[in-house]
């Protein structure tokens, strides 16, 4: 048995306004620039919410209120997010706690599913040796009734024996 490959993809650095999780920060720095910090207008890729903000209030004349592609409460352009920076740390603990339960959970799942499966192949044994048993204890009851049918009975004709004494001592 080998080692088993563990789903850490919990501890991986992921993306604040999306949930998807990257190898490395440069996946996630890329990731950021192509679907976050891009200009809906001009399609201009940008380094950070702050210089796409300013990009959109000079460029365009508008005012940018919420990151694109962003999921529900998440597309706040107050937070300064680059990359895993700025990242609330109790998103960051949040995710760690669920990632750690869901594979303690799974683990679990598969022992306790592993203990019933033992505890079935015992419970199946166990009725095969007390089958087993239950055919000696017939087999035993029915060597004793032939035993009991052969025992003495006094109504029985008395077997005679012709023995010469003489001839038995001499041997």
């Amino acid at each position: 048995m080998g080692r088993k490959n563990r789903d850490l993809s919990y501890l991986k650095p992921f993306c604040f306004y999306c949930d998807k999780t990257f190898k490395n920060e440069v996946y996630l720095h890329q990731h950021q620039k192509a679907k976050h910090f891009t200009c809906q207008r001009c399609f201009k890729k940008f380094s950070s919410c702050d210089s796409l903000k300013n990009h959109v209030e000079s460029a365009h004349h508008e005012v940018l209120t919420k990151i694109p592609n962003a999921t529900g409460d998440r597309s706040d352009i107050k937070n300064k997010i680059f990359g895993m920076q700025g990242v609330p740390r109790v998103e960051i603990e949040k995710r760690i706690r669920k990632g750690a339960e869901e594979y303690w959970t799974k683990i679990l799942s598969a022992q306790y599913q592993q203990r019933r499966k033992e505890n079935k192949q015992r419970m199946k044994q166990n009725r095969e040796i007390s089958k087993k048993e239950n055919q000696q204890d017939v087999k035993i009851d029915n060597e004793k009734e032939e035993i009991e049918q052969h025992e003495y009975n006094p109504e029985a004709k008395p077997i005679s024996f012709d023995l010469d004494y003489e001839q038995l001592q001499k041997q």
